[in-house]
């Protein structure tokens, strides 16, 4: 059985992670007061965070998430879903070191350089906008995901 890291940038149940990752996967979100702390989290957001996690229901585990993943990893795989967060991305990479992790992509709404700047929602809002829903709308027409042959193609490699 796999964990699965259900993080602030994928606080769903509906992600291609789950399916990835199989249905006997265990989903857990993890609270990290310290980031939240750090990036300066209103209290406002925390509360919209912990409320999309409850409605999850799935554990909740409140640590820093590495600790709390390679204590209850026990040599499972975990999966993740990707995340432009580099505090994320550095957390996946340091689990990768001496662990089964594996990331998986979501379709994408937009398609935005990974150096945008996301501080803003404007600034970023007209460099997305550019793009957006365009793979929504390959889907509907080819009827297929366009993602769907780079999921497979990382879990196999």
């Amino acid at each position: 059985m796999s964990l699965i890291w259900i993080h602030e940038d994928a606080i769903t149940l509906d992600h291609p992670v789950m399916d990835a990752a199989g249905s006997h996967a265990e989903p857990i979100f993890i609270w990290d007061t310290d980031r939240h702390d750090t990036l300066g989290y209103s209290l406002k957001r925390r509360m919209f965070i912990y409320e999309c996690a409850l409605d999850l229901n799935i554990p909740i585990y409140a640590n820093n998430p590495y600790t709390v993943l390679t204590a209850l990893s026990k040599g499972r795989a975990i999966y993740a879903a990707n995340s432009p967060d580099p505090h994320i991305k550095d957390i996946l990479s340091d689990l990768n070191e001496s662990y089964d992790v594996v990331i998986i992509e979501a379709p994408s709404l937009t398609q935005v350089p990974d150096d945008t700047e996301t501080g803003r929602f404007f600034r970023f809002w007209n460099k997305a906008k550019k793009t957006a829903l365009v793979h929504s709308r390959e889907q509907a027409v080819h009827g297929r995901d366009p993602q769907e042959t780079d999921v497979k193609d990382k879990l196999s490699s």
